[in-house]
């Protein structure tokens, strides 16, 4: 029976976190729009501003400006939403509580977000609040959620139940000195991260003298496993490969010799999984809205649309928070699978001598497929490879979509589950 009560404690933790994402994932949309304007358009090194040469038209860097800071205020929105909607809405499944209750538990969960958060920055006036659109995670919001929850249950165990006003300030004062503490010990281990100290940078296997093709395997399952667990930031933007030691190699032999034959490491994360493992951000997430557009039911094919501008351009943190990806053990194993087969498949080309690694820099923004190849300076063959690798992804992705459509799924769980 315990072990019955601990399944079924986590099941409630699982949908009530589906339940708030879904709930705040207009938000997140709607800053992930902004997010892709400014990357791809407004800025001087993104991709559409050096195609049509915006340079000339000084309104398009205010334009960025505003987009910036309206993309940070929808994800600042969006994790305070998440926040406090994961703990009313698990209050609300363990303890079936009322609406008083839920506000409560919501309240706990928003004084203690705001406290972790605070940072003293030298402003114009002082100290100020940290953009939690541009450091916190899901699962740290989430967490912070469930904390804020078991906060108030725990206040509601401890004391007896008194009038509402004395609850609000035995809320407050717990979920400050909770917050308070939390935040000290975050800044005494002095965690580069917001909350979670970053565990899996520890794993990174880029400076061990390993094969390319093992590196970039092992950080793709990094990437992946990220994504599942929700360690991402709202905007999720893919990670940068420009900058890896081996590439940097391969970029000055490829212009010393102006040609891309015979370079010294055609291996590396860069050429890989840089450039075919991320189709849509971590998971090859692209190919996952593809299917889903093709095949899904009528509320997995509208989350796809919406989706589908900020995914085309590596955005993928929306799909996060409309459809139940985030611990969802049924598709584990192509979030994992799609990119793996990808950076097999083009380490064995580009060993064979099939392609030409990619080693020029891409500008900011660019579509997730045309990245290889603007990166090999235009070869048709790594673009028709890049879409045959997508569409190998989407048959990846396809019978465990089909799968969960024939499963019984939860009423607010987006039929995915």
């Amino acid at each position: 029976m315990k072990l019955n009560n601990k399944f079924a404690f986590l099941a409630n933790w699982r949908e009530s976190c589906w339940q708030s994402l879904r709930l705040s994932a207009p938000l997140l949309l709607l800053g992930l729009f902004f997010e892709c304007l400014n990357n791809s358009f407004f800025q001087p090194s993104s991709f559409f501003y050096q195609i049509f040469n915006f340079s000339h038209w000084h309104w398009v860097i205010e334009f960025g400006v505003v987009t910036t800071a309206l993309s940070q205020i929808c994800f600042s929105a969006f994790l305070l939403l998440l926040c406090m909607a994961t703990a009313a809405f698990h209050i609300q499944r363990c303890r079936t509580a009322n609406q008083t209750e839920r506000l409560q538990s919501a309240l706990a969960a928003l004084l203690l977000l705001l406290t972790i958060s605070y940072s003293h920055r030298i402003f114009s006036i002082g100290a100020g609040l940290n953009w939690l659109g541009g450091q916190a995670t899901f699962l740290e919001a989430i967490l912070v959620g469930l904390l804020g929850a078991a906060t108030y249950y725990g206040l509601q165990r401890l004391f007896v139940r008194k009038n509402w006003t004395l609850q609000l300030w035995q809320i407050t004062l717990a979920s400050l000195f909770e917050g308070g503490v939390i935040r000290e010990i975050n800044y005494f281990l002095q965690c580069n991260h917001w909350f979670l100290s970053n565990i899996l940078s520890y794993l990174n296997l880029s400076n061990y003298q390993l094969p390319g093709v093992i590196v970039a395997s092992w950080q793709s399952i990094l990437n992946t496993l990220q994504l599942w667990i929700g360690a991402v930031s709202p905007g999720n933007l893919t990670a940068d490969f420009n900058d890896d030691a081996a590439n940097s190699i391969n970029l000055a032999a490829a212009l010393t010799k102006n040609s891309l034959k015979d370079l010294p490491q055609p291996l590396n994360v860069h050429s890989l999984l840089g450039s075919y493992a991320l189709l849509g951000g971590s998971g090859q997430l692209l190919a996952l809205l593809l299917v889903l557009l093709l095949v899904g039911k009528q509320q997995q094919k509208r989350a796809a649309e919406l989706n589908l501008f900020p995914v085309f351009f590596n955005l993928n943190g929306g799909l996060l928070a409309e459809l139940p990806l985030i611990f969802n053990w049924r598709l584990l194993g192509p979030l994992l699978l799609a990119p793996l087969v990808s950076i097999w498949l083009a380490a064995a080309a580009i060993a064979l001598n099939i392609l030409p690694p990619a080693v020029y820099l891409v500008p900011n923004g660019t579509p997730a497929i045309l990245g290889a190849f603007l990166g090999t300076n235009g070869s048709w063959r790594v673009l028709i490879f890049t879409i045959l690798l997508l569409l190998i992804s989407m048959l990846i992705y396809y019978p465990f979509v089909k799968s969960s459509m024939c499963c019984k799924t939860n009423k607010g769980a987006a039929n995915l589950a």
